[in-house]
């Protein structure tokens, strides 16, 4: 059991120390649910997207799985070796006029209205799929369907959380009075299943430009649900699916997986994400099950070793060059 924890109820596992069960095979009668999966890939989340896709692989078959990426000099050619995974790179997307607004996590909102898909599932690369989540997705009924916690969706009861995790209380409260957050349940952002232009192109772009959001773009996206659930339009919904076993600030039953469970769910590892010297058994596992998948059968944990060797390297190059243009700067001012 890791360091500094409380005693896991028995009836739960922990996916940093323990492996994720068999899920059941895909269900034939869901299959029409979605046309595709998106996954968010960056330089240094290539490592997760391996678990990610291979999670979505053994989950839902042969889906199409598209990688939305962030940098045109991140490097998929790895994960393309899986059988229908293709690549679209978000700056390519995004085109001049207004590129330099679409970086690090708010790429994921260019799917909106660029998504090769009608009906998708969105997936940061930090998820891991158990069970085949097309029975949430009941995109026949809604447009947008939220990922909430597996058991006690988070609510707000004040202002000060909506200030801390959403928005800027009184900017929105000038911009749009008639909101009420009060009693809204907060959804992390990590997993949704949406249609194509559930939100438009215009308003995801104005409210890009605004500096009042608070965790990039999942106070935009929490905003648009809580007005929509006013509105009526567009129709939204939650589906309680994401586990975040890492997160020491929820309940077990949001974080640890029930042995006996056959509902399917998402693990999703949104802060204390597996590394070098933090290992996590089931990121691992499916980390494994991706080599496999692309015949690679031999030496799997010495693969991983030096593969996280290498994303440790990466870190390093990434905060000196961060560090060094900092200094310039510094250095620059009078």
């Amino acid at each position: 059991m890791p360091r500094n924890s409380q005693p896991i109820p028995s009836t739960l596992l922990d996916p940093r120390s323990d492996s994720l069960p068999s899920p059941p095979p895909p269900e034939p009668a869901w299959a029409n649910r979605l046309d595709g999966v998106i996954v968010l890939v960056s330089t240094g989340d290539v490592y997760l997207a391996k678990a990610c896709c291979a999670s979505i692989r053994q989950s839902l078959g042969d889906i199409p799985i598209t990688l939305l990426v962030d940098g045109l000099n991140t490097d998929t050619a790895e994960l393309q070796r899986l059988p229908n995974v293709s690549r679209l790179t978000a700056q390519e997307l995004a085109g001049e006029e207004y590129g330099p607004l679409w970086s690090g996590f708010w790429v994921k909102l260019l799917i909106f209205w660029k998504s090769p898909y009608e009906r998708f599932l969105y997936l940061d690369a930090d998820t891991l799929v158990w069970g085949d989540v097309r029975a949430y997705a009941e995109l026949d009924k809604y447009d947008f369907i939220a990922g909430l916690h597996f058991q006690n969706p988070q609510t707000f009861q004040t202002s000060e959380e909506i200030q801390k995790f959403v928005y800027d209380v009184g900017f929105i409260k000038k911009l749009d009075p008639a909101l009420d957050w009060r009693g809204q349940a907060l959804a992390n952002n990590g997993a949704f299943f949406a249609r194509r232009q559930v939100f438009s192109k215009e308003k995801l772009q104005e409210l890009r430009q605004l500096s009042c959001w608070r965790c990039y773009e999942q106070g935009v996206i929490n905003y648009l649900r809580w007005q929509a659930t006013r509105t009526g339009t567009p129709r939204v919904t939650g589906c309680e699916l994401q586990l975040f076993p890492a997160e020491a600030m929820y309940d077990p039953a949001d974080r640890f997986f029930p042995r006996a469970n056959q509902r399917p769910a998402i693990i999703h590892w949104i802060c204390k994400k597996p590394k070098l010297g933090r290992r996590y058994q089931a990121a691992d596992d499916y980390r494994r099950l991706f080599l496999q998948m692309t015949g690679r059968t031999k030496w799997l944990t010495a693969r991983l070793f030096i593969e996280d060797i290498g994303v440790w390297f990466q870190r390093q190059r990434r905060s000196l060059k961060k560090c060094s243009a900092q200094n310039l700067k510094t250095l620059g001012k009078p």
